[in-house]
């Protein structure tokens, strides 16, 4: 008897049970946070423009939308916003991972490492307005990479569709947003003898960017805000400053070692490596640590390091490795994350230390065995 064919199982997509994960666990630790008292980003009482004082959009949307949530405090329902955000962040590392040939346990690790750095976990706890930043510079990455293998109109529109990003999240990285359109037209050698072909991939990357800025421009002119308020921060932000950059420097080489993979992928032979993007990935952390020490930005300190793992995270969505790569990737992930705790008293709030024991979850104590 004829036997019959055996079909190939389906493979499990562990992608939102990977989000859904993330979110208890960073539920847990900023309720166990907010049950110790722990103070997060407050955004001042009586502003025209709640979440404005950075000049971050994205923080004036995650201000309106925890405005919503009414049924709790206004600074958890922020946590909760940025919680959300993270474990959205999360699916999709693990669904790009899986894209990006990983094996399923392997995009786990190093999901579960990711978001157990120390540096990313206070970001997120804290609702640091940095950690919008971070969100915004990790989704270039992917991008990048894409316009730089193909090259096509969707790759140029999905590109321009990422960097509005960049300028809702702040001055700092708002000021690339002309250098990053330029690069579109410039980069195609017909473009760069045609004018008209120049100024249509021109538009076509500038166009979402000009239309977010029409949108708060008129949304403001309702509101009857006016263009000084607007116009605030950037100017701010653009004031000399004389931090010192040693400081992050150091604090990025040290608790973002996996940095390295970048350096070592981009010298090893292989066909699919992609040497722009490598460059922007390492570049776009050192362009934060110099403009914070050089302008008066007022990032904290460990902001490159955590920029790093998060272009770092891009990158590896959109990179096929090898295996040998892969198990060195995690390696240097496990290393960035025990760095990051070995030296959290160096650039973690003491009281945020504190308050990660004993736990209260929002305020109800709970007793763990054989802890007294």
């Amino acid at each position: 008897m004829r036997s019959l064919p055996v079909l190939p199982q389906a493979k499990r997509d562990w992608a939102v049970p990977a989000g859904l994960l993330v979110a208890i666990f960073l539920l847990v630790v900023g309720g166990n946070l907010a049950g110790n008292g722990v103070p997060t980003h407050r955004v001042p009482i009586g502003d025209a423009l709640p979440g404005w004082e950075d000049g971050s959009l994205f923080s004036v949307l995650a201000v309106w939308i925890a405005s919503w949530l009414g049924f709790v405090g206004t600074d958890t329902a922020l946590v909760l916003v940025y919680v959300l955000l993270a474990s959205i962040s999360a699916l999709l590392s693990y669904r790009f991972l899986r894209v990006s040939d990983w094996p399923a346990m392997q995009a786990l690790f190093a999901v579960a490492l990711i978001v157990s750095h120390g540096v990313l976990l206070y970001a997120v706890t804290t609702a640091s307005p940095e950690f919008l930043i971070i969100l915004a510079i990790g989704a270039l990455i992917p991008a990048q990479r894409r316009l730089e293998a193909v090259g096509d109109v969707q790759a140029i529109i999905n590109y321009g569709l990422t960097l509005p990003l960049l300028l809702m999240a702040g001055p700092s990285v708002a000021a690339l947003i002309l250098l990053l359109v330029l690069a579109v037209p410039f980069r195609e050698p017909e473009a760069r003898q045609k004018p008209q072909v120049f100024a249509a991939m021109l538009l076509v990357a500038v166009v979402p960017a000009l239309i977010i800025i029409a949108g708060v421009l008129a949304m403001a002119g309702r509101a009857g805000i006016g263009i000084d308020v607007l116009a605030g921060p950037f100017i701010a932000a653009f004031q000399p400053s004389g931090r010192s950059l040693l400081p992050m420097l150091m604090l990025l080489a040290a608790t973002a070692p996996v940095a390295l993979i970048l350096l070592a992928h981009a010298v090893v032979p292989d066909r699919r490596r992609k040497l722009l993007t490598t460059l922007i990935a390492l570049a776009l952390p050192l362009y934060l640590a110099v403009g914070n020490s050089q302008f008066d930005w007022q990032l904290a300190a460990w902001t490159p390091a955590a920029v790093m793992m998060a272009t770092v995270v891009g990158w590896l969505c959109t990179t096929r490795l090898r295996p040998w790569m892969r198990w060195l990737t995690l390696g240097l992930l496990l290393a960035s994350s025990a760095a990051s705790w070995l030296l959290s008293p160096l650039w973690a709030d003491p009281a945020w230390l504190d308050g990660l024991m004993p736990i209260q979850l929002y305020g109800m104590q709970v007793a763990l065995p054989g802890i007294g």
